[in-house]
This record gives structure tokens, sequence and C-alpha cells, in this order.
């Protein structure tokens, strides 16, 4: 039974539901954005004053929590990775397979690892993962395991990666001979 004479207990809240519906778009947009980016924000396009502990609070009101930040690949494209499925799906032998990817890594990655999202939500953020000096890991696996592998300071290349094709990986095993024509 609710009780008529009860006021809610403290301050009344500054933002209203346009200022609550505007921090979503932006925590939509970008997720990893900081409660001083927030305030910064919301003072120039809503002009709205607000403490960084009001922030925190709206932010507990719109059940969003402060979650360590997964990087999806901004390039992906999953039509064309769900037809190139639905091709390979025909090859059943696995020691005809040779699974080939470049890895990279930057030595300079200042990502912010945290982010906002809803409750139940994984925080994702679509960035290009391109930043300062670049190695480079290329590996071969087979059934047999990892056949070959370069590792670089530099992007992979398509004449390297041709190169890594036919010295390292078309000499380890017959099967793949067939491959020297390809490249």
């Amino acid at each position: 039974m609710n009780n008529p004479f009860v006021r809610p207990a403290g301050r009344p809240c500054t933002l209203t539901a346009e200022d609550l519906a505007y921090m979503e778009a932006v925590i939509d947009a970008d997720p990893s954005i900081y409660l001083d980016e927030m305030q910064s924000k919301l003072r120039e396009i809503q002009d709205v004053e607000v403490s960084i502990a009001s922030l925190s609070r709206a932010m507990t009101r719109l059940n969003l929590l402060r979650k360590t930040v997964t990087k999806a690949a901004a390039e992906r494209n999953e039509e064309v990775r769900a037809i190139w499925e639905g091709m390979m799906a025909q090859y059943t032998n696995p020691e005809v397979f040779v699974a080939l990817d470049e890895s990279a890594v930057d030595d300079k990655t200042g990502q912010q690892q945290y982010g906002w999202s809803p409750l139940g939500m994984q925080c994702v953020r679509r960035m290009s993962f391109l930043r300062g000096v670049r190695y480079s890991i290329l590996p071969a696996l087979t059934t047999d395991g990892i056949i070959a592998l370069e590792i670089v300071e530099e992007s992979i290349t398509k004449e390297h990666f041709l190169k890594f094709l036919h010295e390292q990986v078309v000499t380890y095993h017959p099967h793949f001979s067939s491959l020297s024509m390809l490249i």
C-alpha cells in the first residue's frame, strides 16, 4: 500500500526524461565515454549543469553498468561470412585444410578498456585496430599442429603472404602441392 504522505528522499532529479534519453543516445554511439565527457556534452548540448555523482546515479537509473569493453572489428561483414561458411560446408576431410590467419598487435594500445551498457548486455564498441608500431604473426595450422610460422614488425602484405605460402606451407606436405598452381 502506498502512503500518500511520503515524499521522495533527497533532492529532486536535475535531469529530465529528455536529458536521460540524450545520455542513452550518447552511450549508444560511444559506450566507452567517461562521466566527465558526458558532463561536458550535457552542458554543451542540453544546457544542463550536473555533477559527476548525479551522472553516476542517472546511469544506475538507466540500468547502465560500467563493464570491460569488447572490441568488434568495424570491417566485419556477417552476410559475406555466412556465404563463405555455406560454400565451405562441402569439404569434409579435415586433412586438406590449412588455417591461415594474420594476427597483429600494436605497441601503443591506448583504447579505453571500460564502457557503459545495459544490465545483462555486453559492452561492445566498433573501432579500428590500427595504431602505432604493428607486430604481425602469420601461422599455418593443420590437424598436425602449427606447420609454419612468421612473425614480423610490420603488416603482412600480399607479397609477403604469397611468399610465406610458397616457401613454408606448400613445401610442408604433398597434399598442398596443388596450391602452388594458385600462387
